[in-house]
């Protein structure tokens, strides 16, 4: 007997934080917006969209007493990429919010695309691209 696959929606990486609150504040400067946050003071969880992309922003203690899990809470976990219009606008913007630096503008692909890379207040490597316009 065949049985029906089951139906996903909402997809969310969820990055384990220090401070729920200051990571909202850091990706709300990219567009992300919070659609959901636990009770608690501090919360344990919030959650932002971009488009159709769900991010969750955790402590990971709560996350390992509740679900039974081992975050990881050092090193370049994840990688958040954000395309962008204008990559060196954009890098700008998110040293200007707190970013780290990690690799400034530079041309990747044969030139087709510009990438930086800078690090959220935990150190996880936000990348940045924008597509080159062809010339010729």
């Amino acid at each position: 007997m065949l049985r029906a696959m089951p139906g996903y929606h909402d997809a969310q990486v969820i990055l384990f934080v220090a401070d729920t609150e200051a990571a909202a504040r850091f990706y709300a400067h990219f567009g992300f917006r919070e659609t959901f946050r636990t009770d608690e003071t501090p919360p344990i969880k919030v959650e932002m969209a971009l488009g159709g992309f769900g991010l969750g922003l955790a402590l990971p203690g709560p996350a390992a007493q509740s679900h039974g899990i081992t975050p990881v809470t050092a090193g370049h976990r994840a990688c958040i990429t954000l395309w962008t219009d204008d990559v060196e606008a954009a890098y700008r913007a998110a040293i200007a919010a707190g970013a780290r630096d990690h690799a400034a503008p530079h041309p990747f692909l044969d030139g087709r695309l510009r990438v930086a890379f800078v690090e959220d207040p935990d150190g996880h490597p936000v990348q940045l691209v924008q597509r080159v316009a062809e010339t010729g």
